[in-house]
């Protein structure tokens, strides 16, 4: 069953056509990667998804849901969580308050309670460190909780950053670009720990990647994109040896049917 359905998605900047009639299924309890060359379309049809870009045309359902009916904020508390290419964190705060920055949506107090201090914020507030420690636990960095993020590696920043999105606790995970900037090493403990989301949280992951290597020995189905359309999606084996994606990728050809 589809957790997110997009059907003719189209996207315009002027004369440029971003994304053209793009449909895709992303199955609940799977690994979904779209891919394509530079400038095909990707981040466009990515920040559609998270409600940050409207398209022209097209629908988007989330469980059933017009999703394109809801802001950027309130895509949350319907179950969609995501981190960006570009680390959104505060580095004058500690680890762990960045974490808790997801939180907010699983809040349930207003303005007058938390000025009151009442006993059921108390007793949120308690819940959302709790959930804040139980994700950097699994993603394995609880112990740089009490850290400044200006102070921490750039991979351990990442973890941070997708800890701070499982706090939400989403049914599903939009990654943009997770493996950006990481060395290998850090690239196969990310490749680990998303499994461990899918497989252990029952999380649906969706991910724009370039790393055609973490792409293909994890993601369950892909699509490709070019110029804005979808040439091609199947299984990492179906993708590798269709003759669309060898032509979008070019001299970038061997290196996919490689992997």
């Amino acid at each position: 069953m589809a957790l997110l359905d997009c059907a003719g998605l189209s996207v315009r900047f002027g004369g440029l056509l971003a994304v053209s009639d793009v449909t895709l299924s992303v199955p609940e309890g799977g690994i979904f990667g779209v891919i394509g060359p530079n400038g095909a379309g990707k981040t466009t049809l990515f920040n559609c998804l998270a409600r940050i870009q409207v398209p022209d045309t097209g629908s988007i359902r989330y469980r059933n849901r017009d999703l394109l009916r809801y802001r950027p904020h309130e895509i949350v508390r319907l179950g969609i969580a995501r981190t960006f290419q570009n680390l959104e964190l505060s580095k004058r705060m500690s680890a762990i308050d960045n974490v808790l920055l997801g939180a907010h949506s699983q809040l349930s107090y207003g303005f007058w309670s938390a000025g009151f201090k009442l006993k059921s914020v108390q007793q949120d507030e308690a819940r959302a460190v709790h959930q804040a420690k139980e994700a950097m636990e699994l993603l394995g960095v609880a112990q740089f909780e009490n850290e400044l993020a200006a102070s921490l590696p750039f991979g351990v920043l990442k973890r941070v950053e997708l800890a701070r999105a499982l706090v939400s606790r989403p049914r599903l995970l939009l990654l943009d670009e997770p493996a950006a900037g990481l060395n290998t090493a850090e690239r196969e403990t990310l490749s680990r720990l998303i499994r461990r989301l899918r497989d252990q949280l029952g999380i649906t992951v969706l991910l724009v990647e370039h790393d055609m290597s973490m792409v293909m020995s994890l993601c369950d189905r892909i699509a490709v994109l070019d110029f804005g359309k979808k040439v091609a999606e199947g299984t990492p084996v179906e993708i590798q040896n269709h003759p669309a994606v060898i032509e979008a990728y070019l001299g970038e050809a061997e290196a996919v049917a490689q992997h």
